[in-house]
């Protein structure tokens, strides 16, 4: 209970800590009574949830209602796995427990295909339209047609249970992760193991995804996520966990969250927006994984209880960049206008000793990494109506001189004013605008 309490306080602060694009709010808490409870899945429609229970059931949820739209008895037993296919137009369920593996019509709301196992499944995935591969707990890899079962096939054996596995189409590979190796096995050969990287931990590989083409996400068992390097065959970044957080149905139509600590700030971080090589350091404490929905409107989380969470992100245009929200901000200048669009234009009216500052407007980068000179560089920003408008100015150095310092001359009819920001590496100047006409 104690590390359910944590992720609780954890969202308080930052409800109230950080700015409004950060604050989430619980409309629904997804618990079966004692039991472990439901694994929850975005679908093709933003509004429409598909969950699966430790009782079998798959329920359908209408979220911005917050309505159980339909429920279905699937399995005799807890539903570990909810996937969905390329296309969006159907989703596979299976259950430890009664060991079977289904293929639904997630508009039709009924099962299509429905496999017995001879062993525990651990993963099934599509491989295509019209088929899936099934890992069962012997380490043995099925591949299995929907319409032609007579072409059913042993695709590979493992020496070890794969908990979890990615198809990479556009290769025709397949990666496999359990309690030895991350494997990537060719599927031009299936005899060929591309490359293994070894398990540097105790514990064992739960979950994978890939963050990028190049880099793969792992879930250990103990709670680390590690991201690596393919081409490197090397670990690029890993970030430690007490805790267990994996049990997410990670897809299409969602993207990962995680929350952390950094010097006792509370962090809520969009993987889609991310530097590893900059970003992330050893001093950042993971605390869960959220899957968030594409239009970022609802969060939902993990526990090691089982017991997940629907949340609602209140406020704002999104989550703010990871660097932003490692910073304190502070407001040098607040500053009211009678237009939607201003001039602007930044440089170095002192000595120039190569300062580098990056910009953000309301939390979205609109200037990366510019070096301040003499020479003034222009752009225009279009400030929103009826909230505060924070235009921050991020030190990407310290120069030869510290503070980062850079003048801003900010143009509208009528309005020409120019301002003197001071940055550091703890700390982001800012100037608040709010329009008033």
């Amino acid at each position: 209970m104690k590390a359910l309490k944590n992720i609780l306080i954890l969202i308080l602060l930052l409800s109230s800590e950080n700015s409004k694009s950060q604050g989430v709010e619980l409309i629904k808490s997804f618990i079966g009574n004692s039991q472990k409870s439901e694994i929850i899945s975005f679908t093709p429609q933003d509004e429409i949830l598909i969950s699966g229970d430790f009782s079998g059931y798959i329920n359908y949820w209408d979220v911005p209602n917050q309505a159980l739209i339909n429920s279905i008895k699937a399995h005799n037993g807890k539903i570990n796995r909810i996937e969905f296919s390329e296309n969006g137009e159907y989703f596979i369920t299976f259950s430890k427990q009664d060991m079977h593996v289904k293929v639904w019509s997630f508009s039709g709301q009924d099962t299509l295909i429905d496999y017995t196992l001879k062993s525990k499944p651990h993963f099934a995935i599509f491989y295509d339209e019209n088929s899936v591969l099934i890992g069962e707990e012997s380490g043995a890899i099925y591949h299995r047609n929907f319409f032609t079962p007579e072409q059913d096939s042993l695709l590979y054996k493992n020496s070890a249970t794969a908990y979890d596995a990615l198809y990479n189409k556009r290769d025709n590979i397949l990666v496999l992760t359990d309690e030895k190796s991350i494997k990537i096995i060719d599927l031009n050969n299936h005899d060929n193991i591309d490359f293994e990287i070894q398990n540097p931990y105790s514990s064992y590989f739960v979950k994978s995804r890939y963050y990028s083409p190049e880099v793969l996400m792992t879930w250990s068992k103990n709670g680390i996520v590690s991201f690596w390097d393919l081409k490197r065959k090397k670990i690029i970044r890993e970030l430690r966990s007490k805790n267990d957080f994996h049990e997410l149905s990670i897809n299409q139509y969602s993207k990962v969250l995680l929350t952390g600590y950094y010097k006792d700030k509370a962090l809520l971080f969009d993987l889609t927006n991310l530097d590893l090589e900059r970003e992330l350091d050893e001093n950042i404490q993971l605390v869960n994984t959220y899957l968030t929905n594409e239009s970022n409107q609802f969060m939902v989380s993990s526990s090691e209880e089982g017991r997940h969470r629907l949340m609602q992100v209140k406020g704002g245009d999104g989550i703010k960049p990871l660097s932003l929200q490692k910073r304190e901000i502070e407001i040098q200048k607040i500053i009211t206008v009678d237009t939607e669009t201003l001039k602007i234009a930044v440089w170095d009216n002192e000595r120039v000793d190569g300062d580098k500052i990056s910009l953000s407007l309301n939390g979205k980068w609109i200037l990366r990494n510019h070096e301040i000179v003499k020479e003034k560089y222009e752009f225009e920003i279009n400030l929103i109506q009826n909230q505060i408008n924070q235009l921050v100015f991020f030190a990407e150095n310290l120069g030869s001189i510290p503070p980062n310092t850079s003048a801003v001359n900010i143009q509208y009819e009528g309005y020409n004013k120019t301002h003197i920001m001071r940055s550091n590496l703890d700390k982001s100047g800012c100037i608040n605008f709010f329009i008033e006409k």
